[in-house]
């Protein structure tokens, strides 16, 4: 399998309660991913801003592994520890998205068969696949990413039950930030590189159910129809919170459909080591 083409549409909007857009999103040659600062006044959007450049960097390398992701991440952590310094220690953000191993040109074919997907706080990845027409079927939509959040703990520990999580914590209360003194631990998958992959803030996520997202996200067949759309259910839904959705479509010449996986990486692997890996289940708040 080989990816032969990449559409790509980004959409962010401060929404309808906010002050500012401490949102920020980076697209281009392989590195799609938004970030969702927090910390008030500047602090979020210096934060957020300032881990998106950080990315952007990764757009001009030819090729980029695991070791070298996580750099990035580590010297945008350093980053923002030193931001909130300066700001009186409020600073922070959250990231997610995806990566692919080697730089992608338009009209070239790269031999990529998975790509990276970071995660740190309560952004998220989602993944559709196509029918045999070639239409995005909205039951496919998979949440990749797991949220850091209190939320997800008591889930994921059993303790409540995802009813009774939303009622009880509020969304909002997240266990990993980027610019956190406690420092991080990124959840990194591999996934194959075909289909479509919904990269947005919790200002899309916690503003619309699961159906609409899904329902939004295969009706439109342009990625900046879908993101544009996205970002318009949920300011109709009351626009809450700042929200930024990248809709990327991955095209492989050869498309995967009900064989798409996704795995997440463990601490001794590598995506090379992800080949012969299964799809894992996971149990994510949707």
């Amino acid at each position: 399998m080989s990816l032969e083409r990449i559409e790509v549409g980004l959409n962010s909007d401060i929404g309808l309660r906010r002050k500012d857009n401490q949102d920020s999103a980076f697209i281009g040659h392989g590195v799609y991913v938004v970030c969702d600062g927090m910390g008030g006044g500047k602090g979020g959007k210096q934060a957020s801003s300032t881990v998106a450049e950080r990315f952007a960097r990764l757009a001009d390398q030819p090729t980029r592994d695991l070791d070298m992701l996580d750099d990035t991440l580590l010297l945008a952590q350093q980053d923002v520890l030193r931001l909130g310094e300066e700001l009186g220690g409020v600073a922070g953000t959250t990231i997610s998205g995806v990566l692919l191993p080697m730089r992608f040109e338009d009209g070239t074919v790269s031999p990529d068969e998975r790509c990276y997907i970071v995660n740190v706080g309560d952004s998220r990845t989602y993944h559709m696949r196509t029918d045999e027409n070639g239409a995005w079927m909205a039951d496919s939509l998979t949440c990749i990413t797991r949220d850091h959040s209190e939320r997800q703990n008591a889930i994921d520990s059993g303790e409540m039950t995802p009813d009774e999580a939303r009622r009880c914590i509020p969304r909002n209360i997240i266990t990993q930030c980027i610019g956190a003194p406690a420092g991080i631990r990124p959840d990194w998958y591999a996934a194959c590189a075909d289909g479509r992959f919904i990269i947005c803030s919790d200002g899309l996520h916690a503003q619309i159910s699961r159906e609409q997202l899904a329902g939004i996200a295969a009706a439109y067949a342009d990625p900046q129809m879908a993101a544009d759309m996205l970002v318009r259910a949920a300011l109709d839904a009351g626009g809450n919170d700042n929200v930024t959705v990248i809709v990327v479509d991955l095209h492989a010449d050869v498309p995967t459909g009900n064989d798409w996986t996704v795995s997440k990486i463990s601490d001794d692997e590598d995506i090379n080591d992800m080949l012969d890996r299964t799809l894992q289940t996971l149990r994510v708040v949707q």
